[in-house]
């Protein structure tokens, strides 16, 4: 099992990096927002979003917000928690980081791959003779920092 995490290479650098790829310009409030995506230790939906950047100094409506977020699920850097309009960043654009463990009480997230998971819902996939096209797994617990 491994962590989709990777700290060696920030967010936000590769968000513009992307972005700036598709031809897109990175202004002082996208900038802001790569940033605050980044910081948080947890998953953060448009609406707080865009009320974290009023607070900064930033000015970003809710609209523009979505399509920020938009463009960075499209490209791979940002999942989308299952059952919210919070995102969270993904180091790796492989498909394969639809895994994710989430914390109950303060909303951290970790993403992770397991072989063995991927193995036992092969199993699945054959018992059932469905041809999967995609599957979102998130598990929900209590952190070790919230267990304390």
């Amino acid at each position: 099992m491994h962590l989709c995490y990777d700290p060696g290479v920030r967010f936000s650098t590769r968000a513009e990096a992307a972005l700036r790829s598709r031809g897109g310009r990175i202004t002082r409030a996208r900038h802001a927002l790569h940033e605050l995506i980044e910081a948080s230790s947890r998953p953060l939906g448009p609406r707080e979003l865009q009320k974290l950047l009023a607070r900064a100094g930033f000015r970003m409506d809710r609209v523009s917000v979505y399509r920020n977020l938009t463009a960075l699920l499209e490209l791979g850097l940002l999942h989308r928690v299952v059952g919210s309009s919070a995102v969270r960043p993904c180091s790796e654009k492989e498909r394969r980081c639809h895994h994710a463990i989430v914390c109950t009480e303060c909303g951290s997230a970790r993403e992770f791959h397991s072989d063995v998971l991927e193995r036992a819902l092969g199993e699945v996939r054959r018992a059932t003779r469905y041809r999967v096209q995609e599957h979102v797994l998130e598990l929900r617990g209590i952190c070790e920092r919230c267990r304390r």
